[in-house]
């Protein structure tokens, strides 16, 4: 059930909203302006034309074109500098470019004051709110962005929350989503989408939450691989498997994910089989059949409940004043692996 959010919760929500960079943004003038003046702004990964994201926009725009026989929306821009008359590009970079192509000169636009990096990420931001559905891609890269220029680490938790606590409301609501994806490189950002398109090499969160967890798996398991694919390598290297079919097998692709993650995690460790999968040289199906001709006998003949239920009779009769530190010590590991396993799950 969804809990409403208290006055105190309210209160401090706008207050943190009337801290944002652009509360208060005053437009300087609204009129047409010639297009020869404006420039993209190269920090924006809306005017990037050989993006994914870029491809898939640009049919509508022209579309729009042919059936309104004209651009309808403004862009929106700010001067390069006080008293410029040059101007960068905040939205509307598919209408700028349909619109120079097809010969237009001047456009109607919006036009700010000279705007700082934070302002300029914050106010696409809020201006692409409005957009269904989720921009994954323009959001993530933004994130990155804010996250460099003001000295925060996206893929820790404290300092998403920062970030997002200046973006509007429709945006914050995929804080649980956005924790995942922070931890894949802004590189690959243009590949995550609400959907599938494996025709244009986009890939849909679904599947990016089992791959999260499969990468969770190696780091965990296999620290030699790593040595091969160190840091964000790793997350470039599984996305490239995956486009290139490696966990195609018949069946949906989050199910093979999910097999592969649970090989991996019975291998035992550092073992060539998961160096092979991940570097690409094995699809599923072959690393299946290595994986499981060498997964040590014990994985097959006791499941996790067993020994959930053997560890759990142990610890009904232990006493806890005389355990060693020994035994503290493997308890707290257990315990501490059992915790993130069970997190993951939540956060899938």
């Amino acid at each position: 059930m969804k809990t409403l959010a208290t006055s105190k919760q309210i209160n401090d929500q706008i207050a943190q909203l009337q801290n944002s960079p652009i509360h208060g943004l005053k437009v300087v003038e609204v009129r047409e302006v010639e297009l020869a003046l404006i420039d993209k702004d190269a920090t924006n990964p809306g005017g990037d034309e050989f993006s994914k994201r870029y491809e898939r926009r640009a049919p509508d725009i022209r579309e729009s074109f042919d059936i309104l026989g004209g651009i309808v929306y403004p862009l929106v821009i700010c001067q390069k500098a006080r008293g410029s008359d040059r101007y960068l590009i905040i939205d509307g970079h598919g209408r700028h470019d349909e619109a120079k192509r097809r010969g237009v000169k001047k456009m109607r636009c919006i036009i700010f004051p000279p705007l700082s990096l934070q302002q300029r990420i914050c106010l696409r931001q809020v201006l692409n709110a409005a957009q269904e559905p989720f921009d994954t891609p323009l959001v993530l890269r933004d994130l990155h962005l804010l996250a460099k220029e003001r000295g925060l680490d996206i893929r820790n938790e404290h300092d998403l929350e920062s970030l997002l606590s200046d973006l509007p409301a429709r945006i914050r609501k995929h804080h649980e989503k956005l924790k995942i994806l922070a931890k894949w490189p802004s590189e690959v950002a243009d590949q995550i989408g609400i959907d599938d398109d494996d025709a244009k090499g986009v890939i849909g969160f679904d599947k990016v939450k089992e791959l999260n967890t499969l990468v969770n798996g190696v780091q965990r398991s296999h620290p030699e691989t790593l040595r091969d694919f160190p840091g964000e390598k790793l997350y470039k290297q599984v996305l490239k498997i995956y486009f290139d079919g490696s966990f195609r097998d018949g069946r949906r692709s989050q199910d093979t994910i999910r097999d592969a993650r649970s090989l991996l995690r019975k291998l035992p460790e550092n073992h060539p089989a998961a160096k092979k999968f991940i570097g690409g040289t094995l699809d599923f199906n072959e690393f299946k059949a290595e994986a499981e001709r060498n997964i040590p006998e014990r994985s097959a003949k006791h499941g996790l409940v067993d020994i959930c239920k053997q560890l759990t009779a142990l610890l009904t009769d232990a006493d806890v004043r005389n355990l060693t530190a020994v035994e503290r010590r493997a308890l707290q590991r257990t315990a501490d692996l059992a915790s993130q396993v069970l997190s993951e799950e939540v956060a899938s």
